[in-house]
């Protein structure tokens, strides 16, 4: 994390401001940078898939240590409690994309490594196009986490401990929702559909092979 944000947030924390650092420049400004530097690194973690996925777990790995060292340092300073309130009025959506993220990466790493029936390049151009709907379908979602970090994180202080819980709630249901309970969802409808469709199809072939048999008869 460099020895710069240690000390500045030890400054913070003696001011009585620990989470001042989302509070060192312009909303908009942070905003902008936050926002481009998340979709970056999810644009990073999938392009990465290719170097059979290596890439990909090392740099989940690297910032997973990365977010782990943060709330260790606030825990040491028996700030835990307010450390999750606050950073996770934003993080509970930013984190969980990031790991969506690097799961795109390796639907591209499985494709060069396990190309299964298809033709190596055939199975990467496949899971290439796979990944890269997910990752484009995780943008709105980084702009969501910017926003909250850039707009709403920097006012934790004043912000009653209900409404951050009910904000962190809130995301990660969100994400829930969105990511597993809606995909089996409408993978559901899906193969009832299917089925629905298959079923007047081999209708129609019966009464076509019966004609056929009693015509010959």
């Amino acid at each position: 994390m460099g020895d710069g944000y240690v000390n500045m947030t030890n400054e913070n924390i003696e001011k009585g401001d620990p989470f001042g650092v989302y509070k060192h420049e312009g909303s908009f400004a942070m905003f902008l940078s936050i926002g481009f530097n998340n979709i970056k690194v999810a644009f990073a973690a999938f392009v990465l898939g290719i170097t059979f996925s290596i890439g990909t777990v090392f740099l989940l790995i690297q910032n997973g240590i990365m977010v782990g060292a943060f709330l260790q340092f606030f825990i040491a300073k028996h700030l835990g409690k307010q450390a999750v309130l606050a950073i996770f009025i934003h993080g509970t959506i930013e984190l969980s994309v990031i790991v969506i993220a690097g799961c795109a990466g390796l639907i591209l790493g499985n494709g060069l490594l396990f190309p299964k029936t298809y033709s190596r390049w055939h199975a990467v151009m496949k899971a290439g196009r796979d990944g890269m709907k997910i990752v484009f379908g995780l943008i709105p979602f980084f702009i969501l986490a910017a926003f909250l970090e850039s707009y709403v994180t920097r006012h934790y202080r004043q912000m009653p401990a209900w409404s951050k819980l009910a904000i962190l709630i809130s995301s990660l249901s969100l994400i829930v929702w969105y990511f597993i309970l809606y995909p089996i969802q409408l993978h559901k409808r899906m193969a009832a559909a299917a089925k629905n469709n298959a079923a007047p199809a081999d209708q129609n072939f019966q009464l076509w092979l019966n004609k056929k048999l009693n015509s010959e008869k």
